[in-house]
């Protein structure tokens, strides 16, 4: 079982997660179509429903599997795939219709090595550890398969310590009071020819027959299966008085499973506790029915399918989990079959002081199918999880009782009818999984959403930019609107800067005549040209605009700054020096060098949580995304327009940052002194924030889903 994971695990490290959640899926048909092949018995629909739910587990375990991977950190991913796991089986086992636990991976692991795992973590602690030793053995097997043959030894070992080395966690022994029990098993099959009240009763009288039997010699415990006092039985006063005065013909204290129809008209399965003289003194009342099998969920709802009619009566579950008290015994809890596949139940019995536990079955409708193996399982997995014996007593079998450290004492074969009596020992202490409860799955919920969390590495690898000109050819592109009273004195110190510069201005139509000055510019200096646009259409596709000129008139470097002063041209220069040493430099802000003022310290810590929200959700390491001021060199623009863009505003400016990150491009920051425009009107309104905040988390998930293969 610890290799089984194996292949699914390789499927789902390298798809993204429509394609891993389709093998998943796979896997979940195959695993559970197999393992509970015996609902076969009561129906195609049945066993398809509850393979297909799931199996859709398992398909949203893959679904999630590509954001927890890690292929920069394969160890760390691996693990989040043992959280991620262990996480879903969790869920599994709570909803819908209170869970299903059937299929638990660390069942698989009573005969294994690891087994005293489940008395620190639990069954999820199993679970996990199969998912992790799977995936250290692949890791293993990749690394050996590419020649680095000292990892793979060394990832090899650690698989094997992962599944051997619990077998030195201490359990807990069982060090309290002697009660020797008696467990009887009955042949049901010989009375299965009869219907209703007379099979409730003829099997009843198997197991009075049986307990008679004991008078000679009677026990502390005597313990009767599950389905031994059916509603034929406890409906009928003569039926229970029989019942009784066998109890009181041995002596000895009993458990039976039973059906009560109540006073109110709700019927219950319950487990009795007849004191030595056959009075009944105690009763614990099942509080997780099966679906479908003791009650049918939605029956208005799904009338129309005729197998719901097998359930005639709806069940009505018991409000708490408690405990049996009877005379002179410790305090006992009965789990009640089903209730044992769930181990938040058994465990909360021990915690109530249980000092062992009476796990009474009723396997008999599924024949001699692995059901009741696969049953006995769990009753092993439930006594090294609280360190308490368990006496697993089907009325039909499989019987057995199975100590404090999961091992079976003595057992019985389906259908053998048998008296099984051993020396049961009782415990008050407790072990750490009774103490702490489900502590794994909810490091395994930290774990798996800090790994989903966490930013991705590049994807690929940076590279070096080339050399530029002595003086390369600057674009410069000023998107204006209402930038009258600035962009004049913007123009001049550009000029200033005696660089090799041509200016683009991209006015969207100002009604406060700025494409009027730079116009009159344009008409005495060649380097200053003007494009006018009807009406305002965005900063994106006014930069859009810019950048196609600088693709198409191969200029050197394009350069992204504001009309309205709040980037200083005197600071152009740093930056194009910069431009040497970087495919984008963007001017920073919030690096040391930079600052802001006129803004207010709200404005200022907004604006810093919104690029650190960036960074965490994109992974580069750019301190100021959403600065405007920048130089692109040509050939790095042209990698990054080559698809459309999708935002505008601060969204632009951080999209184009994250995709010069993607493509592997070098991005740098050199600081600039940002001050608030004191004329015009800001272009950023609050759409353009949220469509901002919104596209950072979209870009932020897909590349957390997105497989690792991609670019």
């Amino acid at each position: 079982m610890f290799v089984a994971p194996i292949p699914l695990l390789w499927l789902v490290r390298g798809s993204g997660p429509g394609r891993a959640a389709a093998c998943g899926f796979a896997f979940g048909i195959t695993y559970f179509g197999a393992l509970l092949y015996w609902i076969l018995l009561f129906g195609e629909l049945g066993w398809a429903a509850l393979v297909l739910m799931s199996a859709g587990f398992m398909a949203g375990f893959g679904a999630l599997a590509p954001a927890v991977w890690r292929r920069d950190h394969p160890l760390f991913g691996t693990l989040g795939l043992a959280g991620l796991w262990t996480v879903v089986e969790w869920i599994r086992g709570m909803v819908p219709l209170g869970g299903f636990g059937w299929g638990q991976l660390g069942s698989a692991q009573v005969d294994a090595p690891a087994l005293p795992l489940a008395s620190v973590g639990g069954v999820w602690a199993l679970s996990f550890a199969v998912v992790l030793v799977s995936g250290l053995l692949l890791l293993a097997w990749e690394r050996w398969g590419s020649g680095r043959r000292a990892r793979a030894l060394a990832l090899a070992i650690s698989a094997v310590a992962v599944a051997i080395v619990p077998a030195a966690v201490p359990t807990p022994d069982a060090e309290g009071r002697a009660v020797d029990v008696a467990a009887l098993q009955v042949d049901v099959a010989s009375v299965q020819h009869l219907v209703g009240d007379e099979e409730d009763l003829a099997v009843a009288r198997l197991n009075i027959d049986r307990h008679l039997a004991l008078a000679q010699d009677p026990p502390d415990l005597v313990v009767w299966g599950e389905g031994a006092l059916d509603p034929g039985v406890t409906n009928d006063p003569s039926a229970m008085e029989e019942v009784s005065d066998a109890v009181a013909s041995v002596g000895a204290p009993t458990i039976a499973g039973a059906v009560t129809d109540d006073p109110d008209g709700t019927e219950r399965t319950v487990t009795l506790a007849f004191d030595g003289e056959g009075a009944i003194v105690d009763r614990y009342e099942k509080v997780k029915l099966v679906p479908f099998g003791e009650y049918v969920p939605f029956r208005g709802a799904l009338g129309w399918i005729s197998a719901t009619d097998q359930v005639a009566v709806d069940r009505t579950p018991g409000d708490e989990v408690t405990l049996i008290s009877l005379p002179g015994l410790p305090r006992i809890g009965t789990p009640i079959c089903y209730e044992n596949s769930f181990p938040s139940i058994d465990r909360e019995m021990t915690r109530q002081g249980a000092g062992f536990l009476v796990v009474v079955i009723n396997n008999a409708s599924y024949e001699h199918t692995a059901a009741s193996e696969q049953h006995l399982l769990m009753s092993r997995l439930r006594a090294v999880e609280n360190g308490r014996w368990v006496v697993h007593a089907a009325v039909s079998g499989i019987s057995a009782f199975i100590d404090e450290h999961g091992r079976v004492v003595d057992s019985r074969g389906l259908f053998e009818p048998a008296t099984m009596r051993t020396m049961v020992r009782s415990s008050d202490r407790r072990t750490t999984y009774t103490r702490l409860g489900n502590w794994v799955p909810w490091g395994s919920i930290v774990l798996v959403v800090g790994l989903i969390a966490l930013p991705r590495s590049r994807r690929r690898p940076a590279r070096e930019p080339g050399p530029l000109p002595e003086r390369p050819r600057t674009l410069v592109i000023l998107p204006t609107y209402n930038e009258r009273a600035t962009i004049a004195t913007v123009l001049d110190g550009l000029t200033a800067t005696k660089a090799d510069l041509d200016v683009l201005v991209v006015d969207d139509g100002s009604p406060d005549g700025t494409g009027q000055i730079v116009r009159e510019r344009s008409e005495t200096d060649p380097h200053i040209r003007l494009v006018e646009r009807p009406g305002k259409s965005g900063l994106a596709s006014a930069y859009a605009v810019g950048f196609e000129r600088a693709i198409s008139e191969v200029y050197d470097l394009a350069v992204e700054m504001d009309s309205d002063l709040s980037h200083r041209p005197d600071e152009l220069p740093r930056l194009l020096e910069a431009a040497r040493r970087h495919h984008l430099v963007i001017g920073s802000r919030y690096i040391p060098g930079g600052s802001v003022t006129n803004w207010s310290r709200s404005r200022v810590a907004l604006s810093k949580a919104g690029n650190l929200y960036a960074r965490f959700c994109l992974g580069f390491d750019v301190h100021d995304a959403t600065s405007g001021f920048r130089v692109y060199r040509r050939a790095a623009l042209e990698e990054i327009m080559a698809a459309p863009i999708a935002s505008d505003g601060y969204g632009f400016q951080i999209e184009l940052v994250y995709r010069a990150w993607n493509l592997g491009l070098s991005v740098g920051e050199a600081p600039i002194s940002f001050r608030e425009r004191e004329h015009g009107q800001s272009k950023i309104s609050r759409r353009i924030v949220v469509e901002a905040l919104w596209l950072v988390t979209l870009w932020g998930l897909r590349a957390r889903f997105r497989p690792p293969s991609s670019p």
